[in-house]
């Protein structure tokens, strides 16, 4: 059976007509440009053809519609932010959407002078509005230096994501937009009582997985932020279990085993495979991943990312898995990384922001490179005002709202996932926690001492709390014996570069995108060996969005479909 994820597709249309064409288009959506099995269902139409709610997968009777303050709600997506709202007079219905603070389940706009079309996934509003092979330079641009695409930009031009904490309402084809709560949550000065406003926040944010029906699985290592769920979990009385992925003497399988036994918790581990095998199988295999990638992230994800296969098959009572997902959130997100010890630095966070954005920038050809500049501008003003709180909000932004929320649609299509520290209440608790604390892990050791003080006894993997020195006490190291299987992704050998070579520049002339990135600056980084081979799969992923050869992600590959590697 198939998990209970499903896509859904609003329509708020200025004429009859309009709405109908717009369902139409909606209805014959080519299957390939959506990553589980169709076709798409009308779940609400009103009875003048002007609006109209249609969703692409299995809505079972577990989605059921929330009633709005004073009005019916029907038609609901699957993570509730699109909707449409009837009036208790009986009015025709109004298109309704809204983001969380964090923006990790993404609402898609995409205009045409009649319409608004409003959608959880955007390559399905870039094909309702014939925009699926019109694509942005400028998310390209920041997909080239982050892997990842910034602010509002999708693949596809005038595909563009609605903004963290917003509200969208629709009717005759035209969308009002406006702030869906006060304030971002940040407060610069001392705020009393900050660990414990998280650590209930926290406990809120897990207390109704007590009532699932599946049983609740908890993806638990040796760090911060799998503990501080593991202790709200425990504090709201939801009954799990842990797993650890990992070598028996690996730090993470050894912290984690200490936790679940303080815990009394069931903890399974699973062993990666041997390093034989740890290598993909051919460079069909790596081909299959290049499209799969792009299908699965709606192209918003390298393929260096292990976001899965189209169509996944899961058991009827396929747990619900649990993470420390966003746990940066508590930490001050990319500040933490311009921090020495706990000790702020502005020039380091400029420098930072810096390499971040414009590490590749010589790959682009002027234009898109003065496109995606400009769009830089909000973020660089931001960070000459005040660098730390800037790249704060930049990984709430754009790390959480635009990679989290890609990588999230497609663990979604696998199993039920749970994110806590996304929870609105949570992001808002803990960015009112001022950011001094939150980067020299205050904030996480206050919120554990809140829930479950024990845990803070048990030593971390790898690297101890922010200011504490490094002891046999307080890590948990790897010994030096301890197995470890190589990363294939990053040390691939000739074979496998000649093939990227050859897939990069081949599918890259059958799509714009040398029209955006310079041809000879891309041959110059794929000379062997691959010193940058993030850039490298960042590129081929690309290769296969703009191609379009992604499209073929449900074809079997073998060899003869693999292109020719290059010398």
């Amino acid at each position: 059976m198939l998990t209970g994820m499903y896509f859904t597709l609003a329509i708020s249309a200025a004429t009859r007509e309009a709405g109908a064409a717009l369902v139409v288009a909606a209805q014959g959506t080519d299957p390939r440009v959506m990553p589980i099995p169709g076709p798409p269902a009308v779940g609400w139409q009103a009875s003048d053809g002007r609006t109209a709610v249609l969703h692409w997968g299995h809505r079972d009777g577990g989605h059921r519609d929330r009633p709005g303050s004073g009005d019916q709600r029907v038609a609901a997506s699957h993570a509730g932010t699109i909707w449409i709202r009837l009036a208790r007079a009986g009015g025709v219905g109004e298109v309704c959407a809204r983001t969380g603070l964090a923006r990790v389940d993404p609402v898609y706009v995409a205009e045409t002078p009649d319409a608004v079309v409003v959608s959880d996934r955007a390559a399905w509003a870039a094909a309702v509005t014939g925009r699926l092979s019109d694509h942005d330079p400028v998310m390209v641009a920041a997909f080239l230096q982050l892997g990842y695409p910034l602010r509002a930009a999708t693949p596809f031009r005038r595909v563009r994501a609605l903004g963290g904490d917003q509200a969208l309402r629709a009717s005759g084809g035209r969308p009002k937009i406006s702030r869906a709560d006060a304030g971002s949550g940040r407060e610069d000065g001392a705020v009393p009582g900050g660990a414990p406003r998280v650590a209930a926040a926290l406990v809120d944010a897990v207390t109704p997985l007590g009532d699932a029906a599946a049983p609740v699985e908890l993806s638990l290592t040796g760090g911060k932020d799998s503990r501080l769920i593991a202790a709200a979990l425990t504090a709201a009385g939801v009954p799990f279990q842990a797993h650890t992925h990992g070598f028996a003497s690996h730090p993470d399988v050894i912290v984690a085993g200490m936790i679940a036994e303080r815990l009394g918790l069931e903890h399974t581990v699973t062993e990666p495979r041997p390093a034989a095998a740890a290598l993909p199988a051919d460079q069909a295999e790596v081909l299959s991943r290049l499209r799969s990638a792009v299908l699965l992230s709606d192209g918003m994800l390298s393929a260096f990312e292990n976001v899965g296969r189209p169509d996944p098959v899961t058991a009827c009572a396929a747990p619900v898995q649990a993470g420390g997902h966003g746990g940066e959130l508590l930490r001050g997100g990319y500040a933490q990384a311009a921090s020495s010890a706990g000790v702020l630095s502005s020039a380091a966070a400029t420098e930072l922001f810096r390499r971040m954005t414009t590490r590749r920038l010589g790959l682009l050809r002027p234009a898109a490179a003065a496109a995606y500049l400009a769009s830089l501008t909000p973020p660089a003003a931001a960070l000459a005002y005040g660098p730390l709180h800037a790249l704060d909000d930049f990984y709430l932004v754009n790390r959480a709202g635009r990679w989290s929320a890609a990588a999230r649609q497609a663990y979604l299509i696998r199993a039920p996932l749970v994110q806590p520290f996304f929870a609105d209440q949570v992001v808002r608790a803990a960015r009112a926690v001022p950011l001094r604390q939150r980067i020299g892990d205050q904030l996480h050791r206050g919120v554990l001492a809140e829930l479950c003080p024990e845990l803070l006894l048990i030593p971390l993997a790898d690297k101890p709390w922010q200011g504490e020195p490094r002891t046999a006490d307080s890590v948990v190291t790897m010994a030096p014996a301890s197995p470890t299987a190589p990363d294939w992704r990053r040390t691939y050998g000739t074979e496998m570069a000649g093939f990227l070579h050859g897939y990069i520049l081949d599918a890259g002339r059958t799509g714009p995108m040398f029209e955006i990135v310079r041809r000879p600056s891309v041959e110059r980084l794929l000379q062997r060996p691959h010193a940058d081979s993030q850039a490298t799969w960042t590129l081929a992923t690309l290769a296969a969005l703009l191609s379009g050869d992604w499209l073929n992600a449900r074809e079997p590959v073998s060899r003869g479909d693999v292109p020719a590697g290059r010398s």
